[in-house]
């Protein structure tokens, strides 16, 4: 089994959101969830296709295999760090917004047989 793994760290989308978006695809192959892709123009959804298309090239670059044997071995997100903004207001007084921000994790195997 040959092992390629790729994450994207601090990542500007909310936990909850990405992590709708990667239960949908998890148990998914390889070609079902670039299908989901193409139909699909969220910011989410072209961050995760970018994540997904550099760890197949990095399979097919370092060890000439053919990509539609390769399979998940995990995905996954985190919660990272939380930035408070503060937008000024008239008479003194201010908003507060949080910016949440979160980590993914992917691991694609090729399995070799045998």
């Amino acid at each position: 089994m040959i092992e390629e793994k790729n994450s994207l760290l601090n990542f500007n989308c909310s936990f909850k959101k990405i992590k709708k978006l990667i239960n949908y695809i998890k148990d998914k192959n390889l070609i079902n969830i670039f299908n989901i892709f193409i139909f699909n123009k969220s910011k989410n959804f072209r961050i995760l296709k970018k994540i997904f298309r550099d760890n197949i090239n990095n399979f097919f670059n370092k060890y000439k295999y053919n990509c539609n044997n390769i399979s998940i071995n995990y995905l996954f997100v985190t919660k990272s760090k939380t930035f408070k903004k503060i937008f000024p207001r008239a008479r003194g007084k201010c908003d507060f917004t949080k910016r949440r921000l979160c980590n993914v994790f992917l691991s694609l195997f090729y399995f070799l047989g045998g």
